[in-house]
């Protein structure tokens, strides 16, 4: 939903007139402010494949976060040395223990080998000997060193910083952003007309009960998102 879409439906919920007036701004700053606030609870993560480098500066691949999970190769070899055995099918290591023999005689096994190779992934594997990554979030990069060979391709995991509400696609992320948007504009309204009162007139502004209102939506809102903190990943 883009930004008029979220005020015309949050103005439409509030009772305001849906053209364009003050109290418009007014809502668009509330749902800024909490865009802001529900991002903390955002932890969906994304998968991203980008070009080798040592040194990757994020905002050149089109990668905007402050929160890199894991760096890991896109195509990683299986042993810790160059192998004509590619990671990622059973079916090239099974092939790989059957050789052929020499003209006229038949296919002969070949153990050794697979054993080798297999034993050396496991070391890779457990040791992480030749890929080590790290995140530097003041200079937005990810520093990688890694032995020969080296891959084409790695696989960047991160968390997305979206900087726009347009970016959210996620029913249950537009949901809470509306629900606090709403609070904060009740609670915005509530401390303004808690300002001023009315002597000698029937008519009585509604400020207090207002702010009150806000406060209590925006303490539930905040306790369910904290329940799912853990929780509020979206699986494909």
């Amino acid at each position: 939903m883009t930004m008029q879409e979220i005020v015309a439906e949050i103005s439409y919920s509030l009772g305001l007139p849906a053209h364009d007036n003050i109290e418009g701004a007014n809502i668009e700053t509330a749902v800024n402010k909490a865009f802001r606030e529900l991002k903390r609870y955002m932890r969906t993560p994304v998968d991203k494949t980008v070009p080798f480098s040592t040194r990757i500066t994020l905002a050149k691949v089109g990668i905007n976060t402050k929160r890199v999970l894991y760096c890991f190769a896109a195509r990683p070899r299986v042993g810790l040395h160059l192998s004509t055995i590619e990671a990622g099918t059973p079916f090239q290591i099974g092939a790989a223990i059957n050789t052929q023999g020499m003209v006229g005689q038949t296919r002969r096994l070949n153990i050794d080998p697979i054993m080798t190779e297999m034993a050396m992934a496991q070391v890779r594997n457990t040791l992480q000997t030749d890929y080590q990554w790290t995140y530097d979030l003041l200079n937005d990069c990810v520093n990688i060193a890694h032995r020969d060979p080296k891959p084409a391709m790695v696989t960047i995991r991160y968390v997305p910083d979206f900087k726009d509400v347009s970016e959210l696609v996620n029913e249950s992320h537009i949901d809470y952003l509306i629900r606090m948007s709403e609070a904060f504009v009740k609670k915005s309204w509530g401390q303004t007309r808690s300002k001023y009162t009315i002597e000698g007139s029937n008519v009585r502004l509604n400020g207090p009960e207002l702010l009150a209102e806000a406060n209590a939506e925006l303490e539930a809102i905040r306790e369910e998102l904290e329940g799912k903190r853990n929780k509020l990943v979206v699986v494909n």
